[in-house]
């Protein structure tokens, strides 16, 4: 079996793992695929200029020499220089190191050609070269002399142009893992904060609940159905990319209906909507703005308080306006924006990075909050 040959079957053996950056459970399909690519490469190389061959062995034996070398430099490329300087941003130290392991691969192909094929195909191989190179020494084919340019437009392209494809290649798959890595770490944050602003509602509204009972209201019933009604929505809506904003209304005034059975005539809620029926939003995220007016306008307030709430959204936006009366002597131990509040704000910087606007105005009466979300093509 000719040398090149064997050279070239060693190669497709080897090969098929190198290249393989996400192992998966299609790693025999990426196999396949990896040894077609280098088996179009060799016959590439074969190809052009197979008719001056004398015979299939010198054929394979050059091309194989230039596959084996592509091979090579792509080797170094993807296994040694991608994960240890472009992926560290040393992209300087990058470029001078494939330079270096091209010129190494174009000095091995000048000496291979020169001490092996020449002359065993004098005939064939040696006259094509040795028609152009006849006069010059070794050590000026290896590029000691004005010869550099040689292996540089001649050798270099041919030698560079698989491990160009096998990088753009490994760069996709890479900026492909790193989204979906981005969109699973996105996922689990937004799980967590949910996570943490779902029992904080259950607890306020078991409260509120436990404050009827103990009054033995005939309202009572009446909560609970309230209550379950909500709980039904957390449990089947929370973990959602996004709800109806309709789902989201009825939510929102089941909720304002169990907080109106706990104050009763202490509070006047006001709660105006227009909506397109097929817009939607991320679930539970008015909740904590209705929660705080709540918390912080009607529960320290002895006399009347009120609390207006405003939710528009057409094919371009929707808004949110909420504000409610402060207390005359309002008593507040947050210096900061409460666990809501945060978990709210981190959730809109996760769902609509550059697409919200969130206003808080405070005055001596009142409090409050206008959310603004831009919808784009998909977001709808």
């Amino acid at each position: 079996m000719p040398v090149g040959l064997k050279l070239v079957i060693v190669l497709l053996y080897i090969s098929s793992p190198v290249f393989i950056v996400h192992r998966s459970s299609d790693q025999s399909r990426k196999r396949s695929l990896l040894i077609a690519f280098w088996s179009v490469v060799f016959l590439v190389n074969l190809g052009p200029e197979w008719q001056r061959y004398s015979s299939i062995r010198e054929g394979v034996e050059v091309a194989g020499l230039a596959t084996v070398l592509q091979w090579f430099v792509a080797l170094v490329a993807l296994k040694l220089l991608l994960p240890r300087l472009l992926d560290k941003n040393r992209k300087l130290a990058f470029v001078v190191s494939i330079i270096a392991t091209m010129f190494l691969a174009s000095e091995i192909y000048i000496l291979v050609s020169y001490l092996y094929l020449e002359s065993n195909y004098p005939d064939t191989y040696g006259a094509f070269y040795l028609a152009n190179l006849a006069d010059l020494s070794i050590w000026q084919r290896l590029g000691l002399s004005g010869m550099i340019k040689y292996i540089i437009l001649g050798k270099w392209p041919m030698l560079l142009f698989p491990s160009a494809l096998l990088i753009s290649v490994s760069f996709y798959e890479r900026q492909k893992h790193i989204l979906e890595l981005r969109e699973q770490k996105q996922v689990a944050e937004l799980r967590a904060l949910k996570g943490q602003l779902n029992p904080h509602f259950i607890f306020n509204t078991l409260n509120n609940i436990y404050a009827l009972a103990l009054c033995r209201s005939e309202q009572t019933a009446t909560a609970v159905e309230r209550l379950s009604g909500i709980l039904d929505y957390v449990l089947h809506n929370a973990h959602d990319k996004s709800v109806l904003l309709d789902k989201e209304i009825q939510m929102i005034n089941d909720y304002i209906a169990l907080e109106k059975l706990r104050f009763g005539d202490r509070v006047n809620v006001s709660f105006k909507h227009n909506v397109d029926g097929l817009t939607a939003v991320a679930p539970l995220l008015f909740l904590t703005l209705v929660e705080n007016a709540f918390k912080h306008g009607v529960s320290q307030e002895l006399k009347q308080s009120k609390i207006d709430i405003i939710l528009n959204a057409d094919r371009e936006k929707v808004c949110f306006s909420i504000s409610n009366s402060k207390p005359k002597v309002f008593k507040s131990t947050e210096s900061s924006p409460s666990i809501g509040l945060k978990n709210m704000m981190k959730q809109l910087e996760l769902l609509y990075p550059v697409r919200h606007s969130l206003q808080i105005q405070e005055t001596e009466n009142n409090y409050s909050v206008d959310l603004t979300i831009q919808w784009d093509d998909g977001s709808r």
